[in-house]
């Protein structure tokens, strides 16, 4: 009897181990060949690469970063890292660096840039980052010629703002290291200069309203530039990623008109290893509840766009395009 008990418990012990060595062999054949399996159990500890902390990337992605972790199980942390700009951004990815980051798509075509980044993938379109060239209300300066001479703030070398500032300068005939007195810096040091009257201009390339912006035109009487039709249309023709934006009347104080200006579009992108299912998770939940971090982080967010188009740019993430296969967009 005894005998038979012990080969019972043996035969049991085989039958146990049998089973778990062939949920083993399962398991790592889903891995293997489903993608997105394996996040099972899995967290993930995300960066999001944004720009600096005076511009609208970094209280965007640490909006981001926030949702993830309250709505997703699999995202233990996320977190916005302060960058010098979209074209570091782009060049973190592509390095596998960082893991997801906002881009401004005219820094990478101007630092030749677009076809040497295979480790990046697009996810959705995020706001443009919308020019504003800053000058004194009785400064004389009313169009980029009259920078001539001047002593003018661009942007942080790496960034995009330098790039597409450098490029529109020179499209209208101002050489930026002839005509003008450059400072490449970033753009909340421009704008500390700017206030304190060191300066005749500082560019920022934001999302508006911007709260650089916003103080500055508290401390000084302050004019953003706005173009004609013509020079906007000069400029679209030239960089097709430089559309025509308007900051309405009544964005900053004692702004009583239109500013007619452009802006600057681009993605959200991700490195091109991340997991086919947690990017979908990802772009699902972020589209899902828009409206939560356009009323909680930034109005800017409002403008984001969900669609497939944003693959134009550069190759579009599987996880992405499953999602917009979910909701009829592919």
């Amino acid at each position: 009897m005894r005998t038979t008990i012990i080969a019972k418990k043996m035969e049991d012990n085989m039958k146990g181990r049998y089973h778990i060595l062939t949920i083993g062999i399962i398991c790592t054949l889903l891995i293997i060949f489903i993608p997105g399996f394996g996040l099972c159990g899995e967290k993930y500890k995300l960066t999001i690469a944004t720009g600096g902390t005076g511009g609208t990337y970094y209280p965007s992605g640490g909006g981001v970063g926030e949702l993830l972790r309250s709505k997703l199980d699999i995202v233990e942390a996320a977190t916005a890292e302060v960058t010098a700009g979209s074209v570091e951004n782009a060049q973190l990815l592509n390095r596998g660096k960082t893991d997801m980051g906002l881009i401004c798509w005219i820094g990478v075509v101007g630092a030749n840039l677009k076809d040497k980044l295979p480790n990046l993938r697009t996810m959705f379109f995020i706001h443009g980052s919308t020019v504003h060239w800053a000058v004194g209300k009785d400064s004389g300066i009313n169009t980029l010629l009259d920078l001539k001479g001047k002593k003018v703030a661009l942007d942080a070398p790496g960034s995009a703002g330098l790039v597409s500032s450098e490029l529109v300068l020179k499209l209208f005939g101002v050489d930026p290291d002839r005509d003008i007195k450059a400072l490449r810096i970033k753009q909340s040091q421009g704008a500390d200069a700017f206030k304190d009257g060191r300066i005749d201009a500082v560019f920022g390339d934001v999302g508006y309203p911007n709260s650089t912006f916003m103080e500055l035109t508290t401390v000084r009487d302050v004019k953003i530039l706005s173009f004609s039709d013509s020079d906007l249309n000069k400029i679209y023709s030239k960089y097709p990623s430089l559309p025509k934006e308007t900051i309405p009347a009544g964005t900053y104080k004692n702004q009583t008109a239109d500013i007619n200006t452009y802006t600057e579009a681009g993605p959200f992108a991700c490195r091109a290893d991340l997991p086919d299912e947690l990017v979908y998770q990802i772009v699902k939940t972020i589209h899902q509840n828009q409206k939560w971090l356009t009323q909680n982080v930034h109005q800017a967010i409002g403008r984001w766009q969900f669609d497939p188009a944003v693959g134009n740019l550069a190759p579009l993430h599987p996880g992405a395009a499953k999602y917009y296969k979910e909701i009829g967009l592919l």
